[in-house]
């Protein structure tokens, strides 16, 4: 009878355990570290000033210094020159056109360097001549500060940067579906020497489009009775003032075209040189 009773007991346990056993057979067969999903992200990466998140595959910048590196000075006339977007999404004010510490002079680190990717070397004038924000005299007051510094060194290009005045529609170019801040070169023509700052500035224009087209709107020559005149150009041959961008241009955009000029003036040396 207790042999009877433990053949059905064994035969019950036998079913109970079947399904279990059915299941973990084939893991112990085939081994129990199965393959799991992974789902994997696009990585956000910080490019330049701005901490952009795309969904776009990340672009490698190759670092490629140039063969005869160059001295530049980077110096801002109208020093308190701002962008809107910028200003608004840094201290939340809007439509400010001019600001003390908030202003186009915040980009010399990113000249600096995008200078420096391609060997170049860069002194910044630290200087603010713009009492009250007032743009009157600013050329006049400057030069000496310029005097002094050519004094004591040599470069190859002066770069005065500035900022247009007027709307997004004017200021803004769009290539491979990315937007640029546009260019513009003015070239006073009331000094001895001004066609040879205006041939450099042509051929930095020419050099931009090339890279992005049309994101130079061209060199504007301008005398005494449509600006100033000289806009302390007579100080160098070449010499550059360029608008980058306007008022409505955001902080990538401006980005963006600063790395395109300063390649291009590399490369117009780069190029000047093998001739």
């Amino acid at each position: 009878m207790r042999k009877t009773l433990q053949k059905v007991m064994s035969f019950y346990l036998f079913l109970f355990l079947m399904p279990i056993l059915l299941i973990k057979l084939p893991m112990l067969a085939f081994g129990s570290n199965a393959t799991e999903k992974v789902e994997t992200q696009p990585v956000a990466y910080a490019a330049n000033v701005t901490k952009e998140i795309t969904n776009e595959p990340t672009k490698e910048i190759t670092v490629n210094p140039t063969a005869n590196p160059i001295n530049v000075l980077v110096y801002f006339t109208h020093i308190q020159e701002s962008y809107q977007p910028i200003v608004e999404k840094k201290l939340g004010l809007k439509a400010v056109n001019y600001h003390p510490t908030a202003n186009i002079s915040n980009v010399s680190d990113l000249v600096v360097q995008h200078f420096s990717l391609n060997g170049d070397t860069v002194d910044v004038l630290k200087f603010d001549n713009m009492n009250r924000m007032q743009i009157t005299g600013a050329y006049t007051k400057i030069r000496p500060h310029l005097l002094k510094q050519l004094a004591d060194n040599h470069y190859d290009v002066l770069l005065d940067i500035h900022r247009d005045s007027i709307k997004r529609e004017k200021t803004t170019t769009q290539f491979n579906g990315t937007t640029y801040a546009k260019l513009s070169f003015v070239v006073g023509a009331e000094h001895a020497n001004y066609k040879l700052n205006e041939a450099f500035a042509k051929a930095i224009s020419n050099e931009v489009n090339g890279m992005v087209p049309e994101i130079s709107k061209g060199v504007l020559q301008k005398t005494r009775d449509t600006g100033n005149g000289v806009y302390n150009q007579d100080l160098s041959s070449r010499s550059l003032l360029v608008e980058l961008g306007g008022i409505e241009n955001t902080e990538e955009e401006i980005n963006r075209t600063i790395a395109i000029l300063t390649k291009a003036i590399s490369n117009f040396f780069e190029e000047t040189s093998e001739t």
